[in-house]
Formats: C-alpha cells, structure tokens, sequence
C-alpha cells in the first residue's frame, strides 16, 4: 500500500529567485523584469520596477534564524535556502515537515511589488511567466503534492480572466486574488463575469489575507460613495481592521454570494481567533444600520461566511481552543513554509501541542479533510512518492 494523505498545509510559498520563472518572460521585456542583487550584508535584494530596493528577509526564514534583511537564496555552499529550491527539495522539505501536501501561494515580495510597472503589457508578462513556470515546471512534479495558486492581473476583468483560463489549462487548481476582478479594490458589476467563468472553470478562489480595499471607507460616507460601499462600510464597523471583514463585507452587500450561490471563498493565514467577534459585529451592524439603508438581506452575514468563506491558521492556538465557536468544516491549517511565522520543521509538535485533548476528528478536519474537500483531492489515493 502507498503513501495517502494524513497532513496537508492549507498555506505554503513558492519563494524561488526569479532564474526560475525569468526565462518565460518574452525576451523583449526581459531588462524589465524584476531581479536580484548582492546587497551589502550579504543578502539578496529584490530591483523591481517602480519600487525601492526590497530586501530579502522574512519571507525566507525556513527553520531560521528570522531575519528582517539580508536573507540570501542560497547558503554558504551555494544550494537554495530552505522553501526556495526546485519541487523536488520541496517535496523532501514537506517530508521533513510531517505534512503530505501544500496549497501553494505566490512569492510575497513580487506578487504585489510588480503592480508598480507602469507598463501593462510587460505587466502580465510577468504574472504569465510566473504562472507558467509554476504550472509546467513546479507543480507538475507532484501536482497532488503541490497544489498552486496562480497570480492574477490587477488591470481589469478581461485580463483576470484570460490568466483564470490559462491557469486551468496549466493545470493549476486555484488563483490567487489581489484586488477584485475589475483591478480596483471595490466590487463592480462587470466582475460577474469573472466569477461565473471561475465556477465553470472550477477554479478556487484563494486570497491571501484578503482582496481589494483592506478597510472601511468610513470618510467617504458623506462624500458621494454609493450606497453599497457606505452599507459595506458600516456592516464591517467595530471589526474594519480584521483581514478580511471589509472585503466580506462588499461581497455580501453587492449580492455575489445571493448571484453565485455555488461560490466559495478561502482566505488564507487570516488566523480565526478574531472569527467568533467578527462574526457578532457583522450580524449587530446589520441590524443596526440596515434600516437607514433600507436593506434586507435574504440571510444573516454570519450565514453568508459559514456558507461561502474559509480561513487559514497559522500560529494560532487561540482559534483551536475555540473551535466550538468556529465553523469547523471552513478551517485549514498551513505552516506558511518557508515564513518567519510558519512552524517548520516542527509542525508535528505545534499540532500536537496545540490540539492536545481536543477530540482527533477536530484536529483531522483542520488538518486534512477540509483543504482535501475544498481543493477536490481524493484522500483514498495513493501520492506522488518524493523522489530518492
């Protein structure tokens, strides 16, 4: 009998140099590309256009020291750092781990960073540089093992698209979202579009944290704002700054889980102690403030999160002594490989410390069968073995 899932990270980064995915990018554009640089204290610094140097750190801690600068990608005798080699140091690193699978997010320093090149067109290339290496070059090696997340384009609902189809046919089950479909940070009636394609498409909706504008725009309530954003604005009052209660908020109010009853977020590492409160406020706001909109919900927004929204944790025992005010079955754990916060190489002692005396079939769904439900994998299947 072969190896079958037993753990699975809800939460991991691809955080390779960019020699990986650079050679996808059309040659053309290629002296505009982000790149690294020696910096003075020996670490490897991030030249991405319109951006100040960005300074490895955090972002590859592996088992440590955390650093805040000068990370480098490689160690002294020159092989890639922990979490920032090929897939298959990556399938030994999970087994080093204790966990069986990761769902994979996109490098944190350049996912957002290249938003600042002003040119569009050299813009996407990059995202679908980065996209096609982690389809074709990455994950393939174990697409059971590997689970990525595509990057999306932030320059309007044709272009999110167009990289939702190709992360599909590349074989990549999720996309990462940074703003909504439209480009901007605020729902917008062309998004539609892009969410009717994702469930025909049966692409997963993954942001990291959250999507589009992080807080509630209480100064503009007098200001013209539509009412949609000003009732958004105040059903997230009390909790604005938890990740990602605003961006719930406006997907609520703007009626895309009423239009899309099949949609299905996850948020990962938004932890979820803050859960049980956020979900409090969102009710007592709406019933608050709903008459001086004269709206009417057709469920509670507690009922739209249960429904339509998971959460990742992290380091984040709080949320597991609280699981009883939790909605168990939208709760999945990662490790956050190779971040400063994640809990390599020793994930088996952070679960079971963390989880202790709390019944096994808890510790089982935020481990195992809730990713493995939500991602579509089949825990009766034998793994892609790692290779020798």
């Amino acid at each position: 009998m072969g190896r079958r899932y037993q753990v699975i990270s809800g939460d991991g980064h691809v955080e390779t140099p960019p020699d990986y995915w650079l050679p996808y990018v059309p040659e053309r554009y290629r002296d505009r590309a982000p790149r690294l640089v020696k910096t003075p204290d020996g670490g490897d610094g991030w030249l991405v256009e319109g951006q100040p140097l960005l300074s490895n750190g955090a972002n590859i801690t592996g088992r440590g020291p955390v650093r805040l600068a000068g990370a480098s990608f490689s160690k002294a005798d020159g092989s890639p750092s922990e979490g920032t080699g090929s897939a298959v140091q990556r399938l030994r690193e999970q087994d080093e781990d204790g966990i069986d699978a990761e769902v994979l997010f996109p490098p944190v320093y350049v996912s957002h960073f290249i938003e600042s090149i002003r040119d569009g067109d050299i813009y996407r290339s990059i995202v679908r540089a980065y996209n096609t290496f982690l389809g074709k070059d990455y994950c393939s090696v174990a697409p059971d093992r590997l689970i990525g997340n595509a990057t999306l384009p932030v320059t309007g609902v044709d272009d999110a698209i167009d990289e939702l189809e190709f992360a599909a046919q590349s074989g990549l089950p999720a996309v990462c979202l940074h703003q909504f479909p439209n480009g901007s940070g605020f729902p917008a009636d062309e998004d539609d579009r892009f969410w009717s394609r994702s469930l025909e498409l049966n692409v997963r909706l993954c942001p990291h944290f959250g999507f589009g504008e992080r807080h509630a725009q209480l100064k503009g309530l007098a200001a013209g704002d539509s009412l949609g954003l000003q009732f958004a604005s105040v059903l997230s009052l009390r909790a604005e700054s938890l990740v990602p209660v605003f961006c719930i908020a406006q997907l609520i109010v703007s009626g895309v889980f009423d239009r899309f009853p099949d949609l299905r977020f996850y948020f990962a590492e938004t932890n979820a102690s803050w859960l049980p409160f956020a979900l409090f406020i969102l009710d007592d706001n709406y019933e608050i403030y709903r008459h001086c909109f004269g709206v009417s919900l057709d469920q509670k927004p507690s009922e739209y999160v249960r429904k339509h929204c998971h959460f990742g944790i992290v380091r984040d025992p709080l949320a597991i002594e609280l699981h009883e005010k939790l909605p168990i079955d939208n709760i999945m754990f990662g490790t956050d490989f190779p971040h400063s916060v994640g809990t390599f190489p020793g994930t088996p002692k952070f679960l079971d410390s963390a989880f202790g005396q709390i019944n096994s079939e808890i510790r089982r769904k935020f481990t195992l069968t809730n990713v493995a439900r939500f991602f579509g994998l089949d825990l009766r299947a034998n793994i892609t073995p790692t290779p020798p």
